[in-house]
C-alpha cells in the first residue's frame, strides 16, 4: 500500500503543478485573444514565448500524470 500511496501523492502534485499553471495560461492575454477569436492564428508576439513555455509544460505535466496513473492501475491489480 506504501507504493500505491507515494504514486497517489506524486500524482496529486502534479495536478496541483499542473492547475496552477493552467490558471497563469488562462489568465495571459494569448489565452483570451484565443477565447475571442478561437478559429484564427493569433501571431505570436515576443510576449507570447513564455505563454508558449507555459502550454509545454502543461502538455508535460499531463503526459507524466498519465504514466503515473498507469503505473497506479497495474500497482492496483498486483494488490488484488
Amino acid at each position: 500500500m506504501n507504493k500505491l500511496h507515494e504514486i497517489s501523492e506524486q500524482i496529486k502534485s502534479l495536478k496541483t503543478t499542473r492547475d496552477f499553471l493552467q490558471e497563469k495560461y488562462d489568465a495571459s492575454e494569448f489565452h483570451k485573444k484565443k477565447e475571442e477569436f478561437p478559429q484564427s492564428a493569433v501571431p505570436p508576439s515576443p510576449e507570447d514565448e513564455e505563454i508558449y513555455r507555459l502550454l509545454t509544460a502543461i502538455h508535460q505535466l499531463d503526459k507524466y500524470i498519465k504514466e503515473l496513473q498507469d503505473i497506479q492501475l497495474k500497482v492496483l491489480k498486483q494488490e488484488e
